[in-house]
């Protein structure tokens, strides 16, 4: 195998074959993993890969991040004997890792999977030597990169690879994950911190998986003690990417879609939340998104022109929470310096932009209760209430992100029986302040509300893969491909836009002289 992408290059053999416009399409595909420790994402590759290889027909490269890390190491540390197992191989990998992206990029470790891909493509043949150009072909050939775990890096996946690109999350709750990690002979009290650094560091070359998660395409549920439901949902999304039946949503997806819908809607300056509230049949209740409210009820929006008092046009077009945390962190400062009994509390010589500092660094930073929006989950069940509507008790809720505690009490006051959310909200207290009545483990059967995070497709991919136009029938028949000939939905052009210009100018002028020698004879 070549071990670098020159040498791969060098390596091609020559061909004088014409390549047509109507070929230029590749069935190839780029899945990544995240999800927390534990929660199962290698199980969930290694059955994606079986999937693929087995029913799918297709050759599957598989990149394991931590090896990557391993191979690269020396370049950031001292050289160091085989990592051990447990708890010391895996902060070890995270050290090592936070280091290599400090060094080169938060995107490093992804590049270096990047970097594999474009070699394994020559390796097997990906390109083909076009007079003195090597053109790429499509290959029926997947990759899977365990894992990723920083924004960044699905940011440049989709730079890099658009259409073909797939993140898939897989979590569990942490109660499942801390018994898995402890059959796996983890020192007990390691555990909690382990997690909590895998989930959130706050240098920005640190592990991220929860500001990532959320991005994803497709969201797994991996909490069973056997893989047969693991299997059934891995190769419910294949047969949707791959379109080798008819497919419809999930209530679950159809919801979440509705509340992502909502969610648009909002002007707020600091995130956009969107909610919509199912009735147990499954009909819906009400929606809400996070806004500023309006006088006879409900909140403004774009139809209001003139009458349109959101922040972002109105009151100095600020956002009005972070501006009175602002005025309270200087008046704290203030208040500080105040001389009791003849003593400053704040010493005099104290720079007053490190005191504001430190005082970010607080729950302050986290207090929301100065924002002009109504929140999502309030409006969604205020609409209920504005629409007379029945319903709401034993009510399903479903939110763009997590609710706030502030939420969380009208929620449970509401008699709503679950919440499903895509994004987790660090800055909510809801499960501290409301757990004798708020679970997050969906078997619990003390009688509370049950948070759960989002198992389906992301609503963002609803309408690319249900909504897509492709034939149903033939011959008045339901149209089932096999599988191991069935093409992506959206299978995209492998070149980029100005070398297909390039292909049609050409391909037009071929047709224009041909027609032109035609008519000379």
């Amino acid at each position: 195998m070549a071990e670098s992408f020159a040498e791969a290059q060098s390596e091609l053999p020559e061909s004088g074959e014409s390549v047509s416009l109507a070929d230029r399409r590749t069935p190839e595909l780029v899945f990544a993993m995240v999800g927390p420790v534990a929660s199962g994402v290698t199980t969930t590759a290694n059955m994606l890969k079986s999937l693929l290889e087995d029913e799918y027909g297709y050759q599957v490269g598989y990149y394991k991040v931590s090896d990557i890390i391993e191979q690269c190491a020396d370049l950031v540390a001292p050289p160091h004997d085989k990592l051990k197992t447990g708890h010391e191989r895996t902060k070890r990998l995270q050290d090592i890792g936070n280091e290599l992206r400090k060094t080169f990029s938060s995107k490093y470790l992804v590049e270096k999977c990047i970097q594999k891909i474009a070699i394994k493509r020559v390796d097997v043949d990906g390109y083909k030597n076009i007079g003195a150009t090597a053109v790429p072909m499509p290959l029926r050939q997947a990759h899977i990169i365990d894992s990723v775990k920083h924004p960044e890096e699905v940011k440049i996946l989709r730079d890099v690879y658009g259409d073909i690109f797939w993140l898939l999350t897989v979590f569990a709750p942490e109660q499942v994950r801390e018994r898995r990690l402890d059959r796996l002979g983890f020192d007990r009290s390691q555990v909690s911190s382990l997690i909590s650094r895998d989930e959130h560091e706050d240098v920005t070359y640190g592990q991220k998986v929860r500001d990532t998660s959320h991005l994803a395409d497709f969201f797994v549920r991996n909490d069973k003690e056997n893989d047969e439901g693991l299997a059934a949902t891995l190769s419910r999304y294949l047969a949707v990417v791959f379109n080798v039946s008819v497919q419809t949503p999930t209530r679950d997806e159809s919801a979440m879609y509705n509340a992502m819908a909502a969610a648009s809607r909002s002007a707020c300056l600091s995130r956009q939340v969107g909610a919509a509230i199912y009735s147990r049949e499954g009909e819906l209740l009400g929606l809400g998104w996070n806004d500023v409210p309006k006088a006879g009820g409900g909140l403004y929006g774009v139809e209001e022109r003139g009458l349109d008092h959101r922040c972002y046009k109105w009151g100095g077009k600020i956002c009005h929470n972070d501006a009175r945390k602002e005025d309270l962190y200087k008046k704290i400062t203030s208040s500080l310096r105040v001389i009791e009994a003849g003593s400053p509390l704040l010493a005099t010589g104290a720079k007053e932009d490190e005191v504001r500092s430190a005082l970010r660094t607080t729950d302050i930073r986290s207090l929301i209760e100065y924002s002009r929006a109504v929140h999502a989950e309030m409006e969604a069940i205020i609409s209920v209430a504005r629409g007379n509507k029945a319903g709401l008790v034993g009510s399903t809720l479903y939110s763009t992100t997590f609710p706030c505690h502030s939420c969380a009490r009208h929620i449970v006051a509401s008699g709503i029986f679950k919440v499903v959310y895509i994004e987790p909200y660090p800055k909510s207290l809801a499960l501290d302040l409301h757990d004798d009545a708020i679970s997050i483990d969906e078997k619990d059967e003390r009688g509370k509300v049950v948070f759960l995070q989002y198992e389906g497709i992301a609503p963002k991919n609803m309408l690319r893969l249900f909504n897509h136009g492709v034939e149903r029938k033939i011959g008045g028949k339901v149209l089932e491909l096999a599988k191991k000939e069935a093409q992506p939905v959206f299978p995209p052009p492998i070149d980029s836009f100005t070398h297909r210009e390039q292909m049609i100018v050409k391909e037009i002028g071929d047709k224009e002289e041909a027609k032109k020698r035609t008519s000379r004879e």
